[in-house]
């Protein structure tokens, strides 16, 4: 299994509305290109900290519906952002050090998703429709592709693995771990190779 759902109930409307007038008022010095990716743009909610709780920046105060959801799940969270992926873009093949079997997992919960928009996880192709989380074992290699005219937007939130963390996704996420952990490094092995070779 590479990919689950998040077993707690969404309304997407608050998201998108408080998302709509942020994306309107929230001036560009705000907003940062995520991983120097052209056409994927970060907004930080929660600024992480390596020696004290993340800090809540000012676009928080215009996301209170974000700012509830953290409020009531028993969660460590180090950071919190808003991904947009611009239309007709794409975030090629990477890996990152996240998954339920690890010590950090991002969950993710989309607010607004084109029906192409799709992320690849290896061999599987992955779309949650709006006010879904879901999370992956992103230590798999795994590519964003949005071929709409439309943009991308998700809720990121990444949380330390806990047992409250573990018990709102499928067991089966985090299960497996040497042949998880195997394969993970086996396709990034894949990945690496094929980099050189392209470039």
């Amino acid at each position: 299994m590479l990919h689950g759902a998040l077993d707690l109930a969404i309304d997407p409307a608050p998201l998108q509305a408080e998302f709509a007038a942020l994306d309107r008022e929230l001036p560009p010095e705000a907003r940062h290109y995520f991983g120097a990716t052209e056409g994927w743009t970060s907004i930080v909610l929660l600024e992480r900290d390596l020696h004290a709780s993340p800090q809540a920046m000012p676009a928080l105060a215009m996301m209170p519906a974000v700012a509830a959801l953290l409020a009531r799940v028993d969660w460590k969270v180090r950071g919190c952002h808003l991904l947009r992926q611009a239309p007709r873009s794409l975030l090629p093949w990477h890996f990152d050090n996240q998954a339920l079997h690890l010590d950090e997992a991002r969950i993710l919960i989309p607010i607004q998703v084109p029906a192409a928009a799709t992320t690849w996880i290896g061999h599987e192709a992955v779309a949650y429709p709006p006010g879904h989380g879901w999370t992956g074992d992103f230590a798999i290699p795994h590519q964003v592709e949005n071929p709409s005219a439309e943009q991308r937007v998700v809720l990121a939130i990444d949380v330390a693995v806990t047992s409250p963390v573990k018990q709102r996704f499928p067991a089966a996420l985090a299960a497996d771990l040497p042949q998880r952990g195997g394969v993970a490094q086996d396709c990034r092995n894949l990945l690496l190779a094929w980099r050189t070779t392209e470039g």
